[in-house]
């Protein structure tokens, strides 16, 4: 199965253990109770203060505890008399009050005693899958991965690094993650231009039935956009993935989009822009088109 943030949330029984844990276990001199406290306070207000979320990725780790993957191995669950840990782009977080989840039998077992980032958001959960590697992830599976950091730095207590690709046997970042971090930064910009997009080009509504095809319309919500006007179904081309994807496009006044020779004293909206084309068959001017059956 194919795990996802909202999911995670909307699950009562994970809910049920997101307060944050005391245990911790540390391979090299022990923290005060003030200095855990402090640190763990620090890192969560990064998260919940309204900055980057990216800010937790850059927090200066090296006074933690340094795990080999051997060390993190111990910890699956599978030995009663230690606690659970998990890794997440290197970062070692006490898992422990989730036991029965992260132990053997446990539906998040395969994440336990190990760094499996790249599973977090493929859901490829096989050993081939379970690895730390995210360098041929696009922007929008990043993104994913940084929201699952924040989530387990608000749940879940923070408690070392593994070294290897993320962290040296300092605790100091690799330039592997300086490079993550840069492809991070990188798709959050992608996002921005994608919630732009979607606000010029909302997404269509959408309805498909095997005895009669299918359907695309437009209102004035469609695609969660709350907006003063309807506009008419468009397939919008994308040059980056040579796929279309249903739009619903602005069909009076000036254009919301940028393009050649864009007429910003036009009537017809977005229309002319270059990388729409209608749906044959379906009328120009209607607000719902359908879709021959397949």
């Amino acid at each position: 199965y194919y795990l996802t943030i909202s999911a995670f949330f909307q699950n009562s029984y994970i809910n049920s253990f997101l307060e944050a844990t005391t245990n911790l276990f540390a391979f090299g001199e022990e923290e005060t109770e003030n200095e855990k406290h402090y640190r763990s306070k620090s890192l969560r207000n990064k998260v919940g203060s309204g900055g980057s979320k990216l800010d937790v990725l850059k927090e200066d780790l090296h006074s933690l505890p340094v795990f080999t993957s051997e060390q993190l191995a111990l910890f699956d669950g599978s030995r009663p008399s230690k606690g659970v840990y998990l890794a997440l782009l290197g970062r070692v977080y006490n898992v422990e009050k989730g036991r029965k989840h992260y132990a053997p039998g446990g539906g998040y077992h395969f994440f336990a005693g190990r760094d499996a980032t790249r599973a977090f958001v493929t859901g490829d959960f096989s050993e081939s899958g379970l690895v730390d590697d995210v360098s041929e992830l696009g922007p929008r599976d990043l993104i994913g991965i940084l929201d699952w950091v924040n989530f387990y730095e608000k749940g879940y207590e923070l408690i070392g690094v593994v070294r290897g690709k993320y962290y040296d046997q300092s605790g100091r970042p690799t330039h592997q993650l300086q490079k993550v971090i840069g492809l991070m930064e990188d798709a959050m910009h992608w996002q921005q231009l994608q919630t732009k997009e979607a606000e010029i080009f909302p997404p269509c509504n959408s309805e498909y039935h095997s005895s009669v095809g299918g359907r695309v319309w437009c209102s004035s919500k469609s695609g969660g956009v709350n907006r003063d006007w309807i506009g008419v179904p468009r397939k919008l081309f994308s040059a980056a993935s040579k796929t279309f994807r249903c739009v619903c496009v602005k069909d009076f006044g000036p254009p919301l989009s940028s393009y050649p020779n864009a007429d910003e004293k036009g009537g017809r909206g977005d229309l002319d822009n270059p990388n729409l084309s209608e749906y044959p068959g379906c009328k120009p001017t209607s607000n719902s088109c359908k879709l021959d059956k397949t």
